[in-house]
Order: C-alpha cells, then sequence, then structure tokens
C-alpha cells in the first residue's frame, strides 16, 4: 500500500506507542468530535441524532459526545437486542440513556428476525447459519436505525472504532452503515481513554461488542496480545507504513503476530472499500 493511498486520521499528540491516549489528546478529541456532529447536523439541516446503545464502550462515549455537541434533546438512543444474552447490555445501555436524559427506545428484534429467518426459509435456503444470522441482525439493525432517523429528518451516528473497521470485525453493510462515522479516526484504545475522561462507568471499559467469530474473545485475544499491543500495531502498518521488522520493533511483539494482524486486514479490505466494478480491472 503506498502512502498516497492511506486514509488520513485526526492529527493529534501521540506518545511513544503511537497512541492518542494523554491528556492533551483526550482533551483535544473531545473538542473536535462533539464540534464535527454538530457542523455536519447543521450542513444537513437535520433535527438531531440517532445513536444505536449496545452497552458498550463505544456507543456510551458516542451518546456523550452527541449531547455534548448538540444536546441531549436533540439525541435519540436505539437499544435493539436479538438474543437473551443481550438483555445485560441492553440494560447497560439503558442507564447510560438514563444518565445522559435522552430520549431512549428498546427495540426488540428477535420476532422481526424470527420472522426473517422463517422467510428466507420458505424459499430453500439454510437459515441455520450463524455467521449468516448475526449478519443479518446488523442488517436489520441499520435498517431500524434509518427508519427512526428518515422519520425524524435525524443523522445515524456510527460507534465502530478504527481497529474494528481495520480488522473488519463488523457485518458488512452492518454497522458501518451510517451518516458519520464518529470514531473512524480512534483506536479503541483511544476511545477508552476517552471514556475515562468522560468519566463512562467503569463496569463498561471491558466489554467487546465485536467478539471473533463464535469463540467470544477479542481481536487481540486471538492475536495473543493485548488491546494497547494491538492498535500499536495497526497505527504504524497502517498509518504510517513501517514494515513488519519495524513495528514489531516499535511495540515489542514477535514479527510473526504484525504479519498476521497485517493479513487479517488485507483479508477484510472488501468491507471497507466501494464494491468492484467492470472498469476496475481495466
Amino acid at each position: 500500500m503506498s502512502k498516497s493511498t492511506h486514509p488520513r486520521t485526526l492529527k493529534l499528540p501521540r506518545e511513544q506507542h503511537g497512541l492518542a491516549t494523554s491528556t492533551a489528546a483526550t482533551r483535544r478529541i473531545q473538542g473536535i468530535l462533539p464540534a464535527f456532529l454538530e457542523k455536519k447536523l447543521i450542513d444537513a439541516e437535520a433535527n438531531g441524532l440517532v445513536v444505536p446503545l449496545d452497552g458498550s464502550v463505544e456507543s456510551a462515549v458516542a451518546a456523550a459526545l452527541a449531547v455534548d455537541g448538540i444536546g441531549a434533546e436533540h439525541v435519540t438512543g436505539l437499544v435493539m437486542p436479538v438474543q437473551l444474552s443481550d438483555e445485560g447490555p441492553a440494560r447497560t445501555a439503558e442507564t447510560v440513556a438514563s444518565l445522559l436524559d435522552i430520549d431512549c427506545h428498546r427495540i426488540h428484534l428477535q420476532p422481526v428476525l424470527t420472522a426473517f429467518q422463517r422467510a428466507v426459509g420458505e424459499t430453500g435456503e439454510p437459515t441455520d447459519d450463524l455467521v449468516a444470522m448475526q449478519n443479518a441482525s446488523e442488517r436489520v439493525r441499520m435498517a431500524c436505525k434509518y427508519y427512526v432517523a428518515n422519520s425524524k429528518n435525524e443523522l445515524v451516528v456510527g460507534t465502530v472504532s478504527r481497529t474494528d473497521r481495520l480488522l473488519g470485525s463488523v457485518a458488512k453493510h452492518g454497522e458501518n452503515g451510517v451518516d458519520l462515522s464518529l470514531f473512524g479516526d480512534l483506536y479503541r484504545t483511544e476511545i477508552e481513554s476517552l471514556a475515562a475522561a468522560l468519566a463512562v462507568p467503569s463496569d463498561l471499559l471491558n466489554q467487546s461488542t465485536h467478539p471473533v467469530k463464535d469463540t467470544g474473545a477479542t481481536d487481540a485475544a486471538e492475536l495473543g496480545i493485548d488491546q494497547q499491543a494491538l492498535d500499536s500495531i495497526l497505527h504504524f502498518a497502517i498509518d504510517r507504513d513501517y514494515s513488519a521488522s519495524m513495528v514489531a520493533d516499535k511495540v515489542g511483539v514477535g514479527e510473526s503476530v504484525v504479519e498476521r494482524t497485517i493479513q487479517w486486514c488485507a483479508s477484510t479490505r472488501h468491507k471497507r472499500h466501494t464494491p468492484p466494478k467492470p472498469s476496475m480491472d481495466t
């Protein structure tokens, strides 16, 4: 990948590990992101923002920044549980909405997914594929966010971190189906630092909304490293285009871990880019 094709990231004061987690950096982010939301709302002549709430650090921080940017009265929170295992995170999400004093709606999606599954089953297609149903769940959530946003002339705020985007730890045409990618420049470690600055309840900080496959493990755990090391690898390898050996030396991990991470990003590239068309091959 040539440097000219690198996605731009925010210019922030960064520490030795390459991440913007210092007090100075979080203060700057706290100024930039609410202003970004306010400006985009005004530009679109929209009435407010829709923020999906799932009990994660990312969604709690996104809602808090939305309130800072445009006021609680213009923010709509959506809680969209599917499985029984979603109940705990859903209650946490509703607590966050209550603390922020934003309008919050719970949409139970299990009946919708059940009806969807039955309808697809009638076509003769398999309906017991776990990955297919997980992706369908996220795409239904995306449709719900836009239905609410369209009915109220509001914009949909995304809560996906740069970490999850680069690793493809989201459903294609699912979580990234948004109007505003609020955390498109921020790695998960940076969002956690921002959460601490915003006094987000600490019991949210260890939650991962995008486990790998069906193992329940985080991306970092799959690689055998901690979250900060993973985010540092991504920053140095993707944002700065360092070689695998240079990244390994900077982060203090094995070169094979860096190479695996880079390959992981390459294999999920299709989730981040415009679908290919014939002219691209000519």
